[in-house]
């Protein structure tokens, strides 16, 4: 009976005998838990890993005169490109490398390879990665293993417990054309020191005792037969992914990137605005504060002010500096010896009027800005109109100051 669906759990499909797929589902440090059979592989929820039936892919096993493992995979490269299985634009997800066994100086390393024709109803983009269906089974050492995918015989040769071969036979039952395709392979392993001696024949899944006895009598090997068992999860991952597949997950990357970096930007936006906002209210703090300030302190400020206006209502009192007599000295010290003289001098609430006249316009002038320059004199604000000249030839002055300080009536 079906399990329920844990999205949480990785979910692995496997293909079985006819067109169905079972659904397994994995939780960490438990058993394989099977879920439910399939029409389409497309039919399950969230990332999947498929276990890639043997029909589309090929397995090239070679033992190599080398124990680098650094150099295995370009050495296996080469050797399918010389024999036509791998093109030199074939990308690197179309094959996998493992190495199986290593002695002395040499390795017994395994190619598997992407088949070109790729089925449609395995490249969408949930699928999170493809295994090779014979890794994903707990092999039993040194044997032959046939069981059946989508009504294919898939053959599976081991040397220990590691799958060195693994191939689709011809036939799709267990006739006398497929024994004698097994006797070949089996044949071509031992050449090849691939398999040097194999124990046995295991039958997985609904297979006949006379197709049992078929095999035995062609291979001279004792033939068992059992039920399929439940899948694993291989130890090292696949490297497997069809170019259908790899364009998805590339488009599928950039969403992602093209939503975290809208996220960011909004998560950006949103921390300028609530930046702002605290700015702003901060700002509206410190105004309320200053006001609250200036609010304490308008008492003080009235009565610094008010002290200040009386001080300037009698500064003229009080200020020598200020007297009409000391101003009239001041601006009397300034005369030149002859050419200029004064003909009156008047304070008016705190103005000062100086009247004379002048045998020249430029004495005038000089005399005007000895005034403006006198420290003694600068509590005033000194402006001359233009000298009259007289029929005579002499020039009649009016120069005014007005007082920086307060005026006095």
């Amino acid at each position: 009976m079906a399990g329920k669906i844990d999205k949480s759990h990785t979910q692995f499909l496997r293909a079985v005998d006819g067109e169905e797929w079972e659904q397994w589902s994995f939780t960490e440090n438990k058993p394989a838990h099977f879920v439910q059979r399939l029409s389409t592989p497309s039919g399950v929820a969230g990332q999947i890993v498929v276990a890639l039936p043997a029909e589309y892919t090929f397995t090239f096993p070679a033992w190599l005169a080398t124990s680098d493992r650094a150099v295995i995979p370009e050495i296996l490269h080469l050797q399918l490109e010389k024999r036509g299985l791998l093109s030199k634009n074939s990308g690197p997800s179309t094959v996998d490398y493992r190495v199986i066994e290593t002695r002395e100086n040499q390795s017994l390393a395994i190619a598997t390879i992407l088949q070109p024709d790729f089925p449609k109803d395995l490249a969408f983009e949930r699928i999170k990665r493809f295994e090779p269906s014979a890794y994903t089974f707990d092999l039993p050492p040194d044997r032959l293993i046939i069981w059946r995918e989508h009504g294919r015989l898939t053959v599976a040769a081991t040397r220990g417990r590691e799958p060195v071969s693994v191939q689709v036979l011809g036939d799709s039952e267990l006739s006398e054309s497929a024994a004698l395709e097994l006797k070949c392979i089996a044949l071509q392993l031992g050449a090849q020191g691939l398999c040097e001696k194999l124990l046995g024949v295991t039958l997985w899944g609904a297979f006949t005792l006379e197709e049992s006895e078929r095999i035995q009598r062609h291979l001279g090997l004792k033939v068992t037969r059992d039920a399929v068992p439940p899948p694993n999860l291989p130890p090292i991952r696949s490297k497997l992914l069809p170019p259908e597949v790899y364009h998805l997950h590339e488009r599928r990357r950039r969403r992602q990137r093209i939503r975290s970096g809208i996220g960011w930007l909004a998560a950006v936006y949103v921390l300028g605005i609530l930046g702002l906002i605290g700015n702003i209210y901060w700002q509206r703090q410190v105004a309320n504060d200053l006001r609250q300030q200036i609010q304490d302190q308008t008492p003080t400020v009235s009565a610094i002010q008010d002290t200040a206006e009386r001080w300037g209502q009698i500064e003229w009192a009080t200020n020598p500096k200020l007297y009409p007599a000391e101003v009239l000295y001041q601006i009397a010290g300034l005369l030149p010896p002859d050419g200029v003289r004064l003909t009156a001098v008047e304070t008016l609430k705190g103005k000062v009027t100086i009247r004379g006249e002048s045998s020249t316009s430029p004495a005038v002038f000089k005399f005007a800005e000895d005034i403006k320059s006198k420290p003694d004199l600068q509590m005033f604000n000194w402006q001359m109109s233009s000298p009259i000249l007289r029929p005579d030839g002499r020039a009649e002055f009016t120069i005014e100051g007005d007082p920086k300080i307060a005026k006095t009536d």
